[in-house]
């Protein structure tokens, strides 16, 4: 279960792991960058960049149970969301921005669960999720239209990138329910 500030707090969150693991030998003026889609049309020169392009109700929680606080207080059902990213190695030469690719997927697929401490630290949001929460990023095959279209609404030169999906993100509601009787008719 996570707050309102989760979604940028994970996004931080990626961004730090891949800032943090990338070899010391290749980031020598690399950048780790959320990007808007504005920022494709001016790219930096060398690093990665994280492109959240698609958020959408994950269907399969879609109806969870009411929340309760500790206190047993009931709130509004969390919504479950999945976040669709667009992940893009930049370089000025195409073998290294591929080397820069593979780093990358071998990188996520070994931290495909993402703890809470690590996105609250990230995340510069410390209570943005829950102790014992955590997200899974899994790589996420788009067919080709879908992918030459993501690329053609961002108008740059096409770039190799991967998308990931992280899923099941529950963002709290805090509309409080009361607990008085059902009206009988």
């Amino acid at each position: 279960m996570a707050t309102h500030r989760a979604i940028a707090a994970l996004s931080r969150a990626i961004l730090g792991l891949l800032k943090e693991g990338y070899p010391e030998s290749d980031s020598a003026g690399a950048e780790v960058r959320l990007y808007q889609a504005k920022d494709f049309e001016a790219p930096m020169s060398e690093g990665f960049s994280l492109f959240l392009y698609h958020v959408t109700v994950n269907m399969t929680l879609r109806n969870p149970p009411l929340r309760r606080s500790p206190d047993q207080r009931r709130f509004r059902p969390s919504l479950p969301l999945d976040l669709h990213y667009l992940l893009t190695p930049w370089a000025a030469d195409a073998e290294k921005q591929l080397r820069m690719l593979g780093w990358a997927v071998r990188f996520l697929e070994d931290n495909a669960s993402v703890p809470a401490g690590v996105i609250n630290k990230y995340g510069n949001a410390p209570d943005a999720f829950q102790p014992g929460d955590a997200i899974e990023l899994a790589c996420e095959s788009l067919t080709l239209p879908d992918f030459l279209g993501l690329w053609d609404k961002l108008k740059p030169r096409m770039q190799t990138s991967i998308t990931y999906v992280a899923r099941s993100i529950q963002i709290d509601s805090e509309v409080a329910l009361s607990d008085s009787p059902a009206v009988k008719g």
